[in-house]
């Protein structure tokens, strides 16, 4: 897979007992345009994560937007995605 695109986020609220990683990534592989999303608790391995095909690049980039969006609205702070892929 060829990556065009790649974020890791992190959450870390120790009031909530909160400590969150959030990891999307927006790729091309053989067949079409990926969107993989991957998340879980701070130290984990974490949840399986998600994978979504799409047929155009535009599609996939605008639900990438969409997810760093909502990432950053819900209290998340980006760092650097080499630390993680």
């Amino acid at each position: 897979m060829i990556f065009l695109e790649q974020a890791y986020f992190e959450c870390v609220i120790p009031e909530k007992n909160r400590k969150a990683f959030y990891y999307v990534v927006a790729g091309r592989d053989l067949f079409s345009y990926v969107l993989i999303r991957k998340w879980g608790r701070i130290g984990s391995r974490g949840h399986p994560g998600m994978k979504k095909r799409y047929l155009s690049k535009s599609d996939m980039f605008g639900d990438y937007n969409r997810v760093v969006k909502k990432r950053l609205k819900h209290e998340y702070r980006q760092r650097d995605a080499k630390l993680f892929a």
